[in-house]
């Protein structure tokens, strides 16, 4: 700590509103899980998420990321070791092995295993090639990430699967990726995807409540049925009665009545934009998403200013999955997307979350005050 305080061109030069603006949504983010669960102390155990985090990035910050390079293929196996290990030893809950139980803190590997991925993606696409990014490079990069996607539909958590996606295509797309196969895949995928859906998917891969949650998007027509209110579309019906009670300046905090009296199910995890639409309404939701949005274009702009590939394809990776869980949770709050298990970042309730996007922002800041270094 005395060697982190002496240095003071880091501090100096430190990404001060880069940190502020994580700072001030995981406060709203606390704030919100106590108004909506005031008898538990889930919000105590994410402040306690938050502080851990903030020594991890003052540990990632200090060091040249340089350093890391060598390291990551220990980083990556060692992130597969623990998927297997949470297959085998993980805490059960509501059919998924997610957690390994730790004491103060439940472990979640797969919020680890994305920053493993985004380094190891990184550490093989940074060199430089000429030309378009071949068949090989390709399929191999598809492979690191296909590992641990494999391993955690074992879980099964289909959701934090699909996060793994973006990760992947985005690094894929900065890696001189031919752009007529980027067209040619994209419109493969969009023909393609109603047919797996009904062909693979539906009588193979999905559960029941899975494909109802689909159909409940597809079909809104399906909750004009009581019984379907009741079961699979109860989630999707109270999530947007919460975000439609709140108007423009919502019922106030501790007065939200969708979280607080139980009828919004998840409330401090999937469903917390819910809470926060209801109790500060139009307005507290675009401050957050302003805030959002500020992170992704200071992270792009140091990513441009990045001293060499390998930071740049990190950054980029990082934006990648932030970016897409942000878009998929609130299309789950207002309905626009199935319910798919992903959380709001920094607002969410889960410490392994808090602890894993602490250490990819202390990544970003290192990557910023190493950009002149020689």
């Amino acid at each position: 700590m005395r060697l982190i305080l002496r240095d003071r061109r880091m501090w100096r030069d430190f990404d001060w509103s880069l940190l502020l603006a994580c700072l001030t949504i995981t406060s709203i983010g606390i704030v919100e899980i106590y108004s909506s669960t005031p008898t538990q102390n889930f919000w105590i155990k994410q402040i306690f998420a938050l502080a851990l985090g903030l020594i991890a990035l003052l540990i990632v910050v200090r060091y040249d990321y340089r350093r890391i390079y060598n390291h990551i293929t220990h980083i990556y196996i060692a992130g597969i070791f623990l998927l297997i290990m949470v297959l085998i030893f993980g805490q059960e809950v509501k059919g998924q092995k997610n957690w390994i139980n730790l004491g103060v803190l439940n472990l979640q590997p797969s919020e680890f295993v994305k920053l493993a991925v985004i380094l190891a993606l990184a550490k093989f696409l940074s060199p430089l090639r000429k030309g378009n990014l071949p068949w090989t490079d390709i399929l191999k990069a598809t492979a690191i990430t296909a590992l641990p996607v494999a391993l955690i539909m074992l879980q099964p958590d289909a959701g934090t699967a699909t996060t793994f996606l973006p990760i992947l295509a985005t690094m894929l797309f900065l890696s001189n990726l031919d752009l007529r196969l980027v067209i040619i895949s994209a419109v493969a995928i969009v023909a393609l995807m109603p047919l797996s859906y009904v062909y693979i998917l539906k009588p193979y891969v999905l559960k029941p409540y899975q494909i109802m949650r689909i159909e409940a998007i597809v079909n809104p027509e399906l909750f004009e049925q009581p019984e379907f209110r009741r079961q699979f579309g109860y989630q999707t019906l109270q999530s947007m009665i919460a975000v439609g009670s709140g108007g423009i300046t919502g019922t106030g905090i501790m007065k939200g009545t969708q979280s607080r009296l139980g009828f919004l199910p998840e409330h401090h995890t999937d469903f917390i934009g819910s809470v926060l639409a209801e109790e500060t309404g139009f307005v507290g939701s675009i401050f957050v998403l302003l805030l959002y949005l500020f992170i992704i274009i200071r992270a792009m702009s140091i990513a441009e200013k990045a001293r060499d590939r390998f930071g740049m394809l990190v950054i980029f990776g990082f934006i990648a999955v932030f970016a897409y869980q942000i878009i998929v949770n609130l299309g789950m709050v207002v309905g626009l997307v199935p319910i798919m298990g992903i959380t709001l970042p920094l607002m969410s309730y889960g410490g392994s979350s808090i602890l894993s996007t602490m250490i990819a922002v202390g990544l970003i800041i290192n990557i910023n005050l190493h950009r002149f270094a020689n």
